[in-house]
């Protein structure tokens, strides 16, 4: 019921007018939006709350993806802007204990994301990083991004 009035809400903030035409035909689509989503894309309304027990988590998950994304974009600012580069490439392997394929995919990604590494393979648990210094190598598998992932995990 919360997307149904979400989706209404939406129509409503995005309608150039507010009349009683507008809003009829808003809740018509709102409706059919809803009723799509229940039906095709297997939505339910405890979804709703499950979302809402979840959202802390995801402010967390967020908020440290942020944290780790500016440490690494200066860490990489520091060796462009420096007067001798100094990068030691690295390929690194470790395994992780995260144990779903969503999570590990998306550790996947954001180690991809973070400027100074690429996930180079991911067979499992097994990830091969490559890494533009020594330092960016060291505890990846223990970094706040895996924590949080196990958090979502349990």
């Amino acid at each position: 019921m919360r997307l149904l009035l979400l989706c209404f809400l939406l129509w409503l903030a995005f309608s150039t007018r507010l009349s009683a035409e507008d809003a009829v035909v808003g809740l018509i689509i709102s409706t059919a939006v809803y009723a799509f989503a229940c039906v095709h894309m297997r939505y339910r309304p405890a979804t709703d709350l499950k979302l809402l027990r979840n959202l802390p988590r995801c402010l967390k998950f967020v908020t440290a993806l942020i944290c780790e994304t500016a440490k690494a974009n200066a860490a990489v600012f520091r060796i462009v802007f420096s007067r001798t580069i100094s990068v030691e490439p690295r390929l690194i392997f470790f395994r992780t204990k995260l144990r779903s394929n969503v999570a590990r995919v998306a550790f996947a990604n954001f180690i991809t994301l973070t400027p100074g590494t690429i996930t180079v393979a991911l067979n499992g648990n097994l990830f091969c990083v490559h890494c533009l210094t020594g330092k960016m190598a060291e505890n990846i598998e223990d970094s706040a991004i895996v924590r949080q992932l196990m958090e979502f995990e349990e």
